[in-house]
C-alpha cells in the first residue's frame, strides 16, 4: 500500500494524502511545499569560520524543502548597491538567524541587521557561542524576558549550523501545533462586520445619485490606500478578480496628485467631467463643473482663481435651486479657501461664507459621506474594544483590512463626484485616523512612520510632539531614506505658504536624520527661503511662527554663524512679534563660543539695539534668560550689554540675572538664599488669605535647592535654621499647591543629605513633620492643586522620612499603586525620587524601599510619556550604585539604547562614565551603537563622551 498526495492544507506547508494499492506505486513519493519560508542568515562576513558555518546552515535548512535561505555571498551579481541588496532581502525575509561569537562581539554590519529586525518585527533566532569567552555579550543579556526573541548559547562554534537548522524546524512545527490547538488565531473577523454603504434610497437626500456599482467596485483606489498605509502591496489569490469601475480608474489617476506630488496637469479634468456629465442631471453637473475648475486652480496653487470659481459655483447653485447640502458644501469650500486667501494677503476680516453658515438653521448633512465616515468610526471603536477584551492567550496571524480601504476609496470617489474640495483634502485626515487606529492595534513600523509623516504634513506642532512622546521608536528607528520621504511628502501641499510651513516643520522634525548630502541641500533651501521671507515686504506673516521651531530642531547641525545672522535679520526688520520665540531660541541653541568673532559681536550689538528701543525692550521682559546665557558665554563682548541690562532692567539685573552670572558666588549666594527665604515666608502667609489664591511664575523653593547643590559652600547656622523653619511651614501651615510642597520636600531631603550638621541641629523640626504627617497629607489643596494627586505628597513625605532613618517601607508599598495611570502625579513622584537620589553620589535608599522603587522603575521605563521615562532613567542610573542591581541596570540600559528616543540615549551617554555600576561591556555596546546612530545629535554626543573619556 502507498500514499497519494491530495493537497496542501496548512499555513506552513502541511500535506494531505490517501492510501493506494502497493502495486500502483511506480515512483518514489516526492512532496514539496508550494510556498517556502524566507530565511536570512546574519553574521560577520569575510571570515572563514563564519562563511563555512553559514554555508553549512544554508545547506541543512534548504535540504528540508521548507525554506529558501539568503546569504550575501551565495547571490549572483546585481545592479543593486550591495547595501540595498542585503537590507531589502532582510526586510523581505520571514525569519532571521543570527550567529554571534562572544569573542568577536557585535560588528556594525550585524548590529544594523539586528536593528532592522527589531524595527520591522521580523522573527529572529539568536545563537551565541561561548567557546573562547564565557562572558555574555550585552545583546544576549538584553534578550531576557517573555517579550524577546528566543536565544541559545552553544559551546562549540561548529554546533551553530546544526543547532540553527534544528531550531528553525522546531519553530515551524511549534507554530503549526499552536495554530491547530487554537492558541494562534487566524483573524478574519474584520472582513465581514462592516456594513457596506448602500446608495439605494439616497435619492430623497440628493439629486445626483452615484451609481450603486461605483461604490462597490473600488479595488484600485482601495489597494492604493492600503499600500500607502501598510507600506507594501496587497497580495491576491490566484482566482481573485479585480472589481473596478470607471470612477475607480479616475480615482487612481487623481491619487498621485494628493500623495506623490504630481501636478494637476497630469489629471485630465475635461475627460473626467465628460464621465460625470453622463451620470449627473444637467443642473447639478453645471455646478460640479465650476467646482472642478476651483479644484484645478487650488492644486495649481492659484488661490485667487479658486475663490472666484467657488463664488461662481455658489451663485449658480442658488440660482438653480440645488439641494441645501450642495449649497452648504460649497459654502464650506468657500469659507476655507477664503481663509487661506486672507492668510496669504495678511488680512484679518470676517468671511461672508462663514457668516452664512452660522446663520443657517439647517444642519449640514452629507447623505453618503456621513454614513461612510460614521461606519468607519464605529469600526475603529469596535476594533479597539475587541483588542481590549481579547484573550491574552490568542495570537493573531492575519487580518483583512479590505473594507476599511474600500470605505476610504468610496469617500474619495464621492468627494470627487460632487467636486467637494474640502472633502478631497480631508482624505489626509481620514487616512491619519485609519493609521492611528492600526497603530493602536499593531506594533508595526510603517504605521508609526506614516502617522508621523501625516502629523508633520498637517502641521499641528502639539500633535507632532505628542507622537514623538507616545511612540519613541519614531525618533529611534527613523532612517535617512525615511526622513527624506517625510521631507518629500510635504511637497504635496499645492499652496506655496502651506508647503513652506510644512517643510519648515519637517526639517525641524527630521533634519538630524537626513544623510549629509541631502541635509546640506535641504539646509541651503530652507535658509534661502527664510532669508527671502525676511527680505520680502509682502511675505506671508503666518510663516514666521514656524521659523524658530524649525531652527531649534536642527540647530546643533547648523552653523552658528548662520543662526546668528537670521536672528540679526529679525531684529533689523523689527519683527518684534517673534522676539519671544527668538529669545528662547538664543537661550537654548545659540553659543557665542562656537561662531566667529564677527558674528558674535554682531548678534550682541543687535541685542543692545533691542535694549535701547523702549518699545521692543518690553518683549525682553517676557523671556529674559537669554541675556544670562550670552553673558556667561562671553563676558568680554557683553560688557555693554551688561550695563544696559543694569540700566533698563534693574529689577531683573539685581535678581535672576545676578544669580545666574555672579562671579563671586561665595559672597552673593548667601544673600540670595536669604532673599528667597523671605519670599517663601511671604507666600506661606499670603496664600489662601481671605480666600485669595495665586499661582507662581517661579519655583522659589526649587531655586534655593539648586543654589545649595551648586557647590559645597558654608552657610551660617542662622540662615539655614530660618530656611528649614520656613520650608517646614510650607508643609505644615501654608495652603500652597501640592507641587510647591513637593519642592519643599525635595529641599529638606537635600539639606539632610548635603548639610547633615544643619539637619542635626534642626532635628526637632523634622520630627515634628513626622508626627504631623497625617495633617500634612489631608490638607485641602483642591483649589490650586492642579492635576497632581495628593498621593504624591504622601509618597514624598515617606521619602523625606526615609532620609532621616524612619521605617517607611509599608507606607510606600501601600501608596505606590495609587499613582499608577495618573500621568501628572507619576511625573511629579518620579522627579522627586530622581532629585533625592541625585542630591549626592553616595546617597542610597533603604534596601526594602529601593526594591519597591526599582519594581516601579521597570514599569515607568515603558511609559508612553517621555517625562516619565526620562525620570525613570535618571533613577535607574543612580541605582547602579548598589552592586545588587548590577544585572538589572545593565540589562535595562541596553534595552533603552536599542529602543528609546534621542533624549534618553543622550541622558544615558552623559552618565556613562560617571556611574560605577555600568559594566565595561555595556559601555562598549552603548558607544558602538550610538556611534552609528541615525540621529546626528546622538552621534555628536557619543563623540563628545568618547573624547571626554579618552582625556580622563
Amino acid at each position: 500500500m502507498g500514499v497519494r498526495l491530495t493537497g496542501i492544507s496548512t499555513p506552513v506547508g502541511g500535506v494531505s494524502w490517501e492510501y493506494t494499492k502497493g502495486a500502483e506505486r511506480s515512483a518514489p513519493l516526492s512532496i514539496f511545499p508550494r510556498q517556502k519560508i524566507k530565511v536570512f542568515i546574519s553574521s560577520i562576513c569575510g571570515v572563514e569560520k563564519y562563511d563555512k558555518v553559514r554555508d553549512e546552515l544554508k545547506t541543512a535548512i534548504e535540504r528540508t524543502q521548507l525554506a529558501d535561505v539568503y546569504t550575501f555571498e551565495s547571490k549572483e551579481a546585481s545592479t543593486l548597491p550591495a547595501g540595498n541588496h542585503y537590507t531589502w532581502a532582510l526586510e523581505d525575509s520571514d525569519i532571521c538567524i543570527f550567529l554571534i561569537d562572544n569573542t568577536d562581539g557585535i560588528k556594525p554590519g550585524v548590529q544594523a541587521e539586528i536593528d532592522t529586525v527589531k524595527k520591522h518585527n521580523i522573527k529572529a533566532l539568536y545563537y551565541f557561542c561561548d567557546e573562547t569567552q564565557k562572558e555574555k555579550t550585552a545583546l544576549e543579556q538584553s534578550l531576557m524576558g517573555a517579550h524577546f526573541a528566543k536565544s541559545k548559547t552553544v559551546h562549540h562554534f561548529s554546533e551553530l549550523s546544526q543547532d540553527g537548522a534544528q531550531a528553525l524546524i522546531d519553530d515551524i512545527v511549534a507554530i503549526y501545533h499552536y495554530y491547530c490547538t487554537g492558541k494562534i488565531v487566524l483573524n478574519s473577523g474584520e472582513n465581514d462586520e462592516i456594513q457596506a454603504v448602500d446608495v439605494v434610497g439616497t435619492e430623497k437626500y440628493q439629486l445626483p445619485t452615484i451609481p450603486k456599482s461605483t461604490l462597490k467596485n473600488v479595488d484600485k483606489c482601495r489597494d492604493y490606500f492600503l499600500k500607502f498605509v501598510l507600506g507594501y502591496s496587497r497580495g491576491r489569490y490566484p482566482d481573485e478578480t479585480e472589481n473596478t469601475s470607471e470612477f475607480d480608474d479616475w480615482g487612481i489617476q487623481f491619487l498621485p496628485i494628493l500623495f506623490e506630488g504630481k501636478s494637476i496637469k497630469h489629471f485630465n479634468t475635461a475627460m473626467y467631467l465628460d464621465a460625470l456629465k453622463v451620470q449627473q442631471d444637467n443642473g447639478h453637473y453645471q455646478v460640479v463643473q465650476i467646482r472642478w475648475q476651483a479644484i484645478q486652480a487650488y492644486f495649481a496653487g492659484n488661490i485667487e482663481k479658486c475663490v472666484e470659481y467657488l463664488e461662481s459655483a455658489l451663485s449658480l447653485a442658488k440660482e438653480t435651486n440645488q439641494p441645501t447640502w450642495v449649497i452648504k458644501d460649497i459654502l464650506v469650500d468657500l469659507r476655507n479657501q477664503s481663509l487661506t486667501r486672507c492668510i496669504i494677503r495678511n488680512e484679518y476680516s470676517d468671511i461672508p461664507a462663514q457668516k452664512e453658515l452660522t446663520e443657517s438653521s439647517k444642519e449640514l448633512y452629507y447623505p453618503i459621506l456621513d454614513r461612510i465616515h460614521e461606519s468607519l468610526h464605529e469600526k475603529y471603536i469596535e476594533g479597539l474594544y475587541k483588542k481590549k477584551i481579547e484573550s491574552p492567550y490568542s495570537v493573531t496571524i492575519g487580518n483583512n483590512l479590505d473594507q476599511y480601504g474600500e470605505m476610504l476609496a468610496s469617500s474619495l470617489i464621492v468627494s470627487m463626484y460632487n467636486g467637494s474640495l474640502t472633502h478631497i483634502l480631508l482624505i489626509y485626515e481620514k487616512i491619519r485616523d485609519f493609521v492611528f487606529y492600526l497603530s493602536c492595534k499593531y506594533d508595526d513600523w510603517n504605521l508609526r512612520l506614516n502617522l508621523y509623516k501625516l502629523a508633520i504634513f498637517a502641521g499641528d506642532e502639539k500633535e507632532i510632539k505628542g507622537i514623538q512622546n507616545s511612540f519613541p521608536e519614531v525618533l529611534n528607528n527613523l532612517t535617512a531614506a525615511e526622513a527624506k520621504s517625510i521631507m518629500d511628502f510635504c511637497l504635496n501641499h499645492p499652496i506655496k505658504y502651506k508647503r513652506l510651513r510644512s517643510q519648515l516643520r519637517a526639517f525641524g522634525s527630521v533634519g538630524y536624520f537626513l544623510d549629509d548630502e541631502y541635509y546640506e541641500s535641504c539646509e541651503k533651501s530652507i535658509v534661502d527661503e527664510i532669508k527671502s521671507w525676511l527680505n520680502n515686504d509682502t511675505a506671508v506673516v503666518a510663516i514666521g511662527q514656524d521659523i524658530f521651531r524649525c531652527l531649534s530642531g536642527t540647530a546643533y547641525r547648523m552653523s552658528q554663524d548662520i543662526l546668528s545672522e537670521i536672528c540679526c535679520q529679525f531684529i533689523d526688520r523689527h519683527y518684534s512679534r517673534w522676539y519671544m520665540d527668538m529669545f528662547k531660541f538664543i537661550a537654548n541653541r545659540i553659543d557665542l563660543r562656537k561662531m566667529s568673532d564677527e558674528s558674535a559681536k554682531a548678534l550682541v550689538e543687535h541685542i543692545n539695539c533691542v535694549l535701547d528701543n523702549e518699545k521692543e525692550r518690553k518683549e525682553v521682559n517676557y523671556s529674559p534668560f537669554f541675556l544670562c546665557t550670552l553673558r556667561e558665554q562671553n563676558r568680554a563682548i557683553t560688557e555693554d550689554m551688561d550695563k544696559k541690562v543694569a540700566k533698563y532692567l534693574p529689577n531683573y539685573y539685581g535678581g535672576d540675572y545676578k544669580l545666574e552670572t555672579s562671579e563671586n558666588e561665595n559672597q552673593d549666594m548667601p544673600g540670595f538664599v536669604r532673599e528667597y527665604i523671605e519670599r517663601i515666608r511671604t507666600s506661606n502667609e499670603d496664600q489662601g488669605k481671605n480666600g485669595v489664591y495665586f499661582g507662581h511664575g517661579t519655583r522659589d523653593i526649587a531655586t534655593v535647592r539648586t543654589i545649595l547643590l551648586r557647590k559645597e559652600r558654608v552657610y551660617d547656622a542662622d540662615t539655614m535654621d530660618t530656611l528649614i523653619s520656613a520650608v517646614a511651614d510650607t508643609l505644615l501651615i501654608s495652603k500652597e499647591e501640592i507641587s510647591t510642597k513637593l519642592d519643599a520636600i525635595a529641599l529638606l531631603i537635600c539639606i539632610v543629605v548635603k548639610y547633615p550638621e544643619h539637619y542635626a541641629r534642626n532635628q526637632c523640626v523634622f520630627e515634628k513633620l513626622y508626627e504631623q504627617q497625617s495633617t500634612i497629607e489631608t490638607a485641602d489643596n483642591s483649589i490650586i492643586s492642579s492635576n497632581i494627586d495628593r498621593a504624591s505628597l504622601k509618597i514624598g513625605l515617606q521619602l523625606l522620612f526615609a532620609s532621616i532613618g524612619k521605617n517607611v517601607y509599608g507606607d510606600i508599598l501601600e501608596s505606590m499603586p495609587y499613582i499608577q495611570g495618573d500621568v501628572a502625579t507619576t511625573i511629579a513622584v518620579t522627579r522627586l525620587i530622581a532629585e533625592y537620589l541625585e542630591s549626592s553620589d553616595e546617597v542610597m535608599l533603604p534596601s526594602r524601599v529601593e526594591a519597591i522603587i526599582l519594581q516601579n522603575v521597570l514599569q515607568w521605563l515603558h511609559s508612553e510619556y517621555t517625562d516619565i521615562r526620562w525620570n525613570a532613567t535618571r533613577i535607574l542610573l543612580t541605582m547602579s550604585r548598589n552592586p545588587e542591581n548590577y544585572g538589572i541596570v545593565n540589562h535595562q540600559l541596553v534595552n533603552l539604547i536599542d529602543s528609546d528616543s534621542v533624549y534618553i540615549k543622550n541622558l544615558i551617554m552623559r552618565h556613562l562614565h560617571t556611574m560605577n555600576g555600568i559594566a565595561d561591556g555595556t559601555k562598549d555596546y552603548i558607544i558602538s551603537k550610538c556611534k552609528y546612530d541615525a540621529n546626528f545629535v546622538v552621534r555628536m554626543v557619543c563623540a563628545e563622551v568618547e573624547k571626554g573619556a579618552n582625556k580622563e
